[in-house]
C-alpha cells in the first residue's frame, strides 16, 4: 500500500467560511490563503503539523530576517513554482513521501534489520499519548492498547506529535527541549500568514537539512551533541517506523532514538525562556497550575532576550504594518517524568507598543507577579476558610476557585495592557488601578467561597478571620511589605 503525504488526505483544516476538510500537502500549500487553521485535533497533533509545515515552508523559502517573511505576506500566498520545485528536487534526492515506502518512508528511520527486531514491535498507541500505553493510563480511555488501530492519516499525525512531545524515561530520551516546553505561534488572519510568522528567519548555515532530507542513520540512543535548525525542530529522539496490515496501522517499530545532549547551544524559535540568576536561559514548561498568560510578563520584560523569535519577529513586522495588536497561540503538554498530566491550549494577546519598549514591558511584568502574589495569598485564605485546621476538605474547589480567579485577571489584564500601550509616560496610574481591580477579584471570590461553604457559626467566624487576613496581606503587599 502508497500513502503519500503529498497528495493523500491527513491534514484536517478549517476553511475561512467554517466549512472543514482534510488536505494532502499539496492542497494545504495551494490553499493556505483560504484556510483558517488546523481543525479538531488535540493539542498536541495541532501544534506538531504546524511545526512540520513550518519546517517544511523554511526549507524551501530559507528567510533570512523578518524583512524577507514581511515581503513573503506581500505575495499573499505560496508560489506554487517555489514549493513544486523543492518537492522536485526531493524526490531526484531518494527522498519517498510514502509513509510505507520499503526502502525510505517519510518521517521514519530506514529499514534495517540490526534495528527492526520483533522485541521492538510495539502497539500504534504508542503514537498517541492520549491513549493509554504501558503504564501511562488515560482517565476515562479504557481501550486496550492491543485494540488500538491507526488509519494511515492518523498514524502520520502521530510520527510527529511522539517525536515533538516526547518525554525522557524508559521509551527513550527527550528532545531537543528537554521536557516538552509552552510552543508559541503568531496567529494570521488565514493559515497562509501564520505559517509565514511561524518560520525562523536565520543564517543559510544554521539551518542545515531536515529530517527527511537527512540520510543520518537513527541509531537508538547515540548521543548527538548539536544539531542544525531543520533537523533540530524534528528531532528523532525515538526511531519509529510504521508496519502497514490491511492498509492500517496497529503496529509499529518502536524503541529509542538519537540521544540529544547540546541543550546549552539550541535555541528553539517557538519557545520563550526564562533567566537564571547566571544568565543561563531555561525554556519555560507548562504546568497545570499555571495558565499560560501568567507567563507573558516575563517574557515581555525581557523580549529580545526571552522571547520565542517568532514573536520578536512578529513584533517587527506588526509595527511596519502599522498593526500593534498581536494574537498568539499557545500549546503545551504538562508533564512529570515519562507521564502526561495535562494539555493546554490558548491564546495570548500582545501589544507590539509594549512588546519591545523595557518601562512598559517592566510595568507588565509587575502587573503579572502581583497577580501572582495576591493569588497565593487568596488560595492560602481560601484553604482557612473552607477547611477547619489539618483537614482537606475542600481542596479539589479551592483549585476551581483559583482557576476562576486567574480566568478574571486575565480579562482584565489585556485591558490594562491597551492603557499601558497608549500611555506616553506616566505609568504608575495605571499600575495603581491594577492592583485595585486584583485586589477586588480577589475579595469578589472569597465572598463567593464564604457563601458557598460558611453557615454554621464556626465556620462563619473562620472565614471572617481569614477574610481579615486576606485584607491584611493585600494591604502589606500593596504597600511593599509582604513576604509573599
Amino acid at each position: 500500500m502508497n500513502f503519500d503525504v503529498r497528495t493523500e488526505p491527513w491534514i484536517p483544516v478549517r476553511a475561512l467560511s467554517g466549512e472543514k476538510k482534510i488536505f494532502g500537502l499539496e492542497a494545504v500549500l495551494e490553499q493556505a490563503q483560504d484556510l483558517d487553521g488546523m481543525d479538531g485535533l488535540d493539542t498536541m497533533a495541532e501544534y506538531s503539523l504546524y511545526r512540520f509545515l513550518t519546517v517544511f515552508l523554511m526549507t524551501v523559502y530559507r528567510p533570512k530576517s523578518w524583512r524577507d517573511k514581511y515581503r513573503l505576506l506581500e505575495h499573499g500566498s505560496f508560489e506554487a513554482n517555489k514549493w513544486k520545485t523543492y518537492i522536485q528536487h526531493c524526490i531526484d534526492e531518494g527522498v519517498s513521501f510514502d509513509i510505507f515506502d520499503v526502502k525510505r518512508p517519510f518521517l521514519q528511520a530506514v529499514p534495517d534489520t540490526g534495528y527492526d527486531l520483533e522485541k521492538n514491535i510495539k502497539s500504534a498507541a504508542e503514537l498517541d499519548n492520549t491513549k493509554a500505553s504501558g503504564n501511562n493510563p488515560i482517565h476515562f480511555d479504557h481501550t486496550l492498547e492491543e485494540s488500538v488501530v491507526f488509519t494511515p492519516a492518523a498514524a502520520v499525525r502521530g510520527l510527529l506529535s511522539a517525536q515533538i512531545f516526547c518525554t525522557a524515561g524508559l521509551k527513550g530520551p527527550s528532545n531537543v527541549n528537554g521536557a516538552p516546553p509552552l510552543f508559541f505561534l503568531p496567529k494570521g488572519k488565514n493559515l497562509f500568514e501564520t505559517l509565514v510568522y511561524a518560520m525562523a528567519a536565520v543564517d543559510e548555515q544554521m539551518l542545515g537539512e531536515p529530517l527527511w532530507e537527512s540520510k543520518r542513520v537513527i541509531v537508538p540512543k547515540e548521543e548527538v551533541p548539536s544539531t542544525k535548525l531543520l533537523y533540530g525542530m524534528l528531532f528523532p529522539s525515538r526511531r519509529i517506523r510504521l508496519i502497514e496490515e490491511n492498509g492500517m496501522v496497529r503496529q509499529v517499530y518502536y524503541q529509542p532514538g538519537l540521544h540529544f545532549t547540546g541543550f546549552a547551544g539550541w535555541t528553539d524559535p517557538h519557545v520563550a525562556y526564562r533567566v537564571k540568576k547566571d544568565e543561563e536561559l531555561v525554556s519555560i514548561k507548562p504546568s497545570t497550575e499555571r495558565e499560560p498568560w501568567r507567563h507573558i510578563g516575563p517574557i515581555e520584560e525581557r523580549f529580545e532576550k526571552c522571547a520565542p523569535q517568532v514573536l520578536r519577529d512578529f513584533s517587527k513586522i506588526q509595527e511596519h504594518l502599522d498593526s500593534y495588536q498581536m494574537p498568539i497561540m499557545a500549546f503545551g503538554v504538562a508533564t512529570s517524568n515519562a507521564s502526561y498530566l495535562d494539555m493546554q491550549r490558548g491564546m495570548i494577546e500582545l501589544d507590539s507598543r509594549v512588546a519591545d519598549k523595557p518601562m512598559k514591558a517592566g510595568v507588565l511584568a509587575q502587573a503579572v507577579e502581583f497577580a501572582e502574589k495576591v493569588g497565593n495569598i487568596l488560595q492560602l485564605s481560601l484553604k482557612n476558610m473552607i477547611s477547619p485546621r489539618d483537614s482537606k476538605r475542600g481542596d479539589g474547589e479551592i483549585k476551581q476557585y483559583m482557576h476562576r480567579y486567574f480566568s478574571v485577571c486575565e480579562k482584565q489584564f489585556y485591558r490594562m495592557e491597551q492603557e499601558l500601550a497608549k500611555a506616553q509616560g506616566e505609568y504608575k496610574p495605571i499600575f495603581i488601578g491594577w492592583q485595585e481591580n486584583v485586589q477586588n477579584i480577589a475579595h469578589r471570590v472569597s465572598g463567593s467561597v464564604q457563601q458557598n461553604y460558611c453557615y454554621r457559626a464556626t465556620d462563619l467566624v473562620r472565614a471572617q478571620q481569614a477574610e481579615n487576613w486576606l485584607n491584611l496581606e493585600i494591604y502589606k503587599l500593596m504597600k511593599g511589605e509582604s513576604k509573599e
